[in-house]
């Protein structure tokens, strides 16, 4: 019996077999795979098929938001743009600048050596304002800097000013500074408050210090000589190391005893007790601790004799001359104060010695300037006589004269119009000629001594070759200057 209905053929086994005919056999592996691959790829077909039958008739199909695009965080989406100016260093590359600047070429620089100063930035939109200075009041002001150099300028840089004056040391005035300003002010001496006051000569010895008591400490009765007082100023607090021995040493003003002092001399250095004891200072003599030395008497001696033991021993060890030597103590030229002018009169003569130099450099300048001013003043002179001469060329062409025919239309004379087709314009002139020529060997062989690149440039100050005052230039200048002041001071 067969059956009605054909089965179709069957998926899961892979074979077109049917119910009238016999179950296929095993093929080989490589005929079950073709068919399994064919059998897969008419599946998908037909689903195909089927989502397009579909799909038809419906609406399309809605794509996913934008905004899901850069997923759960966005912050952390690689986003290439860039949302900020960023800062431009030196050392970039020149692609690296134009990313930047998101160009494809840029000026090298920005042209601010070419200009006189840093442009204003200021509001000009008041037409005038309420202080407006009147343009002659600005040329007047402005003339100095601008004008010609003349021989007036040359006489004020050869100046030197006065090179002896200001270095004289003047001597202190006998009279008090208060008597000085009475008598300015035109005060009687009657009116002094300190009339009554003793009037002693200074730096003079006097007295003795057995005389010594309160009252004579407030007047002038008792005082050092000049040579003492200068010794004692002198003086200086000794520093001296003690041993590194930690062990006793010998006193010679107290006796035996154990010095544990660092420094003699220091502050907070003299502690009391038996035990921290100073060093003897460097002048002691170990005799004057002798029994014989104690009962010896010494002759006391007033001050103006110790001036002149002082002197006698300086020029015994040779500090002083041995004849001839009188101090000027009076003048007080060895005082804070002269000393304080002795420093600024050697810092006022360093001073003038630059200023002369740089006069000296200004000197040569200004001569240079000098010479281009007077060439070119000639330079225009000429400018202005070949210019005289096109004019006059100029309106020369320009007054033709217009010749008539007879007859013609109307019975009158017409013009025949300008100078006519075939007239000549008239020629340059041997004058203009010799004009033209003259100016050019004028720039040819006078014009190339001025050719200098820096003429018209405006020095910068942070251009180190903007300046005029050179060091290599500079020094030469200030030796030259110190031979000329010595020489002046020989002659004087």
């Amino acid at each position: 019996m067969r059956d009605p209905k054909p089965r179709k053929p069957s998926r899961e086994n892979g074979s077109a077999s049917s119910s009238l005919s016999p179950p296929a056999q095993a093929a080989s592996g490589a005929m079950e795979v073709d068919d399994k691959l064919k059998l897969e790829k008419n599946d998908e077909d037909e689903d195909e098929e089927d989502e397009s039958s579909e799909d038809e008739h419906a609406p399309p199909r809605r794509e996913l938001p934008q905004a899901q695009t850069f997923g759960k965080d966005p912050s952390t989406f690689p986003d290439p743009t860039v949302y900020e100016i960023r800062e431009t260093k030196t050392g970039m590359s020149v692609e690296e600048l134009k990313e930047i600047y998101s160009v494809a070429v840029f000026p090298k620089t920005d042209l601010r050596d070419q200009i006189a100063g840093d442009p204003p930035d200021k509001d000009f939109s008041n037409a005038k304002p309420t202080n407006q200075i009147s343009f002659s009041t600005f040329s007047t002001y402005i003339e100095p800097y601008f004008r010609p150099f003349a021989e007036e300028d040359l006489t004020f840089l050869r100046e030197r000013g006065d090179r002896v004056t200001p270095f004289i040391m003047p001597k202190r005035g006998k009279k008090h500074y208060t008597e000085m300003w009475a008598e300015e002010e035109g005060a009687m001496a009657v009116d002094a408050s300190n009339q009554n006051r003793d009037k002693l000569a200074p730096n003079q010895p006097r007295g003795n210090i057995d005389v010594m008591d309160d009252d004579v400490a407030e007047t002038d009765k008792l005082s050092v000589g000049p040579v003492l007082s200068r010794l004692l100023q002198a003086m200086r607090p000794e520093g001296r190391a003690l041993p590194s021995e930690d062990k006793p040493m010998t006193n010679g003003v107290n006796g035996d005893a154990e010095t544990r002092e660092d420094v003699n001399g220091e502050a907070g250095g003299n502690a009391t007790g038996d035990e921290t004891k100073s060093l003897p200072p460097a002048a002691f003599m170990p005799e004057s601790t002798g029994e014989a030395w104690k009962k010896s008497t010494h002759p006391k001696l007033d001050y103006l004799q110790v001036d002149e033991r002082i002197k006698q021993e300086l020029r015994h060890i040779g500090f002083l001359p041995q004849e001839g030597f009188d101090g000027d103590y009076d003048g007080h030229f060895d005082d804070e104060v002269a000393a304080r002018l002795r420093l600024l009169q050697d810092r006022l003569r360093d001073q003038m010695l630059i200023n002369g130099a740089r006069k000296a450099r200004l000197t040569e300048l200004v001569k240079e300037r000098m010479a281009h001013q007077e060439y070119q003043t000639i330079l225009e002179d000429l400018d202005s006589q070949v210019q005289g001469a096109y004019l006059k060329r100029t309106r020369t062409m320009g007054k033709s004269k217009k010749s008539k025919r007879p007859g013609g239309a109307g019975g009158g004379s017409h013009a025949t119009g300008g100078a006519g087709a075939g007239m000549a314009r008239p020629g340059i002139g041997d004058v203009t000629k010799t004009l033209m020529e003259r100016r050019r060997r004028w720039i040819d062989n006078i014009g190339t001594v001025f050719d200098d690149e820096n003429l018209g440039k405006v020095p910068r100050v942070s251009d180190p070759d903007s300046s005029i005052f050179k060091p290599e230039i500079m020094a030469d200048l200030i030796k030259k200057e110190r031979q000329s002041w010595d020489e002046e001071v020989e002659d004087e």
